[in-house]
């Protein structure tokens, strides 16, 4: 045997040696999960039932939290849910539990990998082996896009030109879509349940706090106030510039003494109402000075005071409940619907959602890059956000997690 070829057969047999009398691992370059991940959990079962199989965790999906599920498997009364610990340099029980998913909020930095193993376990004389690992992350934002209905046409959950979103108590929405002269209603998942009201070139409505209702068109008496039975209580206004006249109707808020502000954004101003139709307070004027509007959109009531969004001046003006200006924000974009819950506004841009306080402070952008136009937005019981992208005649919901 030549001498080259003897030297390199014997250093095979040392080589094969080493690694029978040692623990060889092979080279993987940049793997993401460590070899110290793989070997803390000590692989052992009972071989009564079998491991979990597809262990599966979110990855980016959702803002501060990672979703992980895995395929239920027979026998199985309730299982463990193990995470590794970068601390201790160990996998440690995070949950024991009896579904196939559980949602884990407690993540320390976003983009970073967090890896989790689960496995069956009955009761100490009969579990199994562990999972497979998986590694799952957040976003870091505070809102998540969960899910989206509609479509072009008009037919049942589609729209032609959904301007406008509204939701009741139990979070049913609302959505009036003007060119098919209707407002459809859907649960929160979005589920069609009914054509919930018919008026043509349909505008916003609201809900008031006994139930009944306030919902508002373009044509005819332009405000109609309903019981809760659907039944016409009062109606009023026409198309005109007068105090019961008016050029359209945007959006609408009612505040805490149950009133009605109205934005008629052809006539640029705000019309404050009773129940009875009557007049309280009408203010603004076409122009660029403080106080005045050029085709205003967005109202909403919040901590006593009246936002109104300025689309043409770019600019979101703030006024007491006498209609006195107080100030400005200049925002240097065409804000749309404002809405309020707990100590935030939200605010519709064409291509994403501010969350913001009351002195305009941004605290959050909502949904950047996922709307084609965006206008009206909602805000649920749980503080989802229900958006209308106008163009791509979807609703986009939004929720926290």
């Amino acid at each position: 045997m030549p001498r080259k070829t003897y030297a390199i057969l014997n250093m095979a047999i040392l080589s094969l040696g080493f690694c029978l009398f040692s623990s060889c691992e092979k080279e993987t370059g940049n793997e993401p999960e460590p070899k110290i991940i793989r070997d803390t959990v000590k692989v052992t079962d009972t071989l009564d039932i079998d491991r979990p199989i597809n262990l599966k965790a979110s990855k980016g999906i959702y803002g501060t939290k990672i979703s992980v599920s895995w395929t239920p498997m027979p026998l199985a009364q309730k299982y463990e849910l193990y995470k590794f610990n970068d601390a201790s340099s160990k996998y440690v029980l995070l949950k024991e539990l009896v579904d196939t998913a559980f949602d884990d909020f407690t993540i320390d930095n976003s983009l970073t990998k967090v890896f989790y193993k689960v496995r069956t376990y009955n009761n100490p004389g009969s579990y199994s082996r562990f999972s497979d690992a998986d590694f799952g992350y957040t976003s870091g934002l505070n809102y998540y896009k969960d899910l989206s209905f509609g479509s072009e046409g008009s037919g049942a959950s589609q729209f032609s030109f959904p301007m406008h979103v509204e939701v009741d108590g139990q979070g049913n929405i609302y959505v009036s879509d003007e060119n098919a002269n209707r407002v459809l209603k859907f649960d929160k998942t979005g589920k069609f349940l009914e054509k919930f009201y018919s008026g043509y070139g349909a505008r916003a409505i609201a809900f008031f706090s006994n139930g009944n209702y306030i919902a508002t068109q373009t044509q005819f008496s332009y405000v109609q106030l309903f019981n809760s039975s659907k039944q016409l209580i009062n109606e009023w206004g026409s198309y005109g510039s007068g105090d019961s006249n008016f050029g359209n109707v945007e959006e609408l808020t009612i505040d805490d003494d149950q009133n009605i502000w109205i934005v008629d954004g052809i006539n640029h101003r705000i019309k404050k109402y009773d129940q009875n139709g009557n007049l309280l307070l009408k203010f603004g004027k076409r122009g660029t000075a403080d106080g005045d509007f050029d085709a205003p959109f967005g109202i909403c009531y919040f901590k006593n005071k009246i936002y109104v969004s300025d689309t043409r001046n770019s600019r979101i003006e703030v006024f007491d409940k006498t209609g006195k200006y107080l100030k400005t924000w200049d925002t240097k974009n065409s804000y749309y619907a404002i809405k309020a819950k707990g100590d935030y506004l939200y605010v519709a841009t064409s291509g994403y959602i501010i969350k913001t306080d009351e002195n305009g402070d941004v605290q959050e952008k909502i949904g950047q890059g996922q709307f084609q136009s965006l206008v009206g937005i909602a805000i649920g019981p749980e503080d989802e956000i229900i958006a209308c992208d106008v163009y791509a005649r979807k609703i986009i919901i939004f929720r926290k997690g």
